[in-house]
């Protein structure tokens, strides 16, 4: 009887193990679905996730998105592996101006967007000014210089979620008619 008990603490011991090796393998498997590989900020599953989550709990937030001015010069004129650094050095960028607490997204090729938690459209477009200054500043790999062009919405002053994307998206594009290289938004 002693034996049949040492068995099964031992066979309880494995089983459990194997949960665990389970549960981080989940947890990997999650996040690696909610993430882009190429610069390690959230993508657009994950945004969603990000949304749900701050809706669900009835926070507002702002919306910026950027786009990367003439990025497909970057492709064609030094190839995608050169796009690639590129890319990955704005998601650097765009880490070192945001806090802990927002979400920051790869949402398209050259196509980024930032959520701030609890941020009113002033300090949504300070801290976008912030980060525009700072791309056109940076030193980018192998081809100098970039500028980008960003849009910024609030909610739940544009509606819901899809309005206040749709109103972002179109400050972004006003950005981009008006010159590029600028932070647009508000009503």
């Amino acid at each position: 009887v002693r034996s049949w008990y040492f068995e099964a603490a031992q066979i309880k011991r494995s089983i459990l193990i194997g949960l665990g090796l389970i549960n981080v393998r989940m947890r990997r498997l999650d996040e690696a679905s909610s993430t882009d590989p190429l610069t390690g900020l959230l993508n657009r599953r994950g945004m969603d996730a990000k949304l749900d989550a701050w809706e669900s709990e009835g926070l507002a937030y702002a919306a910026i998105l950027l786009d990367i001015d003439h990025f497909k010069q970057v492709n064609d004129t030094w190839g995608h592996d050169c796009g690639d650094k590129v890319l990955q050095h704005m998601a650097q960028v765009i880490r070192r101006n945001f806090r802990t607490q927002d979400a920051l997204c790869r949402t398209g090729g050259e196509e980024f967007t930032i959520l701030m938690s609890d941020a009113p459209l002033s300090a949504a477009l300070v801290a976008a000014e912030r980060l525009r200054r700072d791309v056109e500043i940076s030193d980018w790999p192998a081809v100098g210089h970039i500028t980008a062009s960003l849009g910024v919405a609030c909610h739940p002053d544009e509606g819901d979620r899809a309005a206040t994307l749709r109103r972002a998206d179109e400050a972004l594009y006003r950005a981009k008619r008006e010159g590029r290289n600028r932070t647009i938004g508000g009503p």
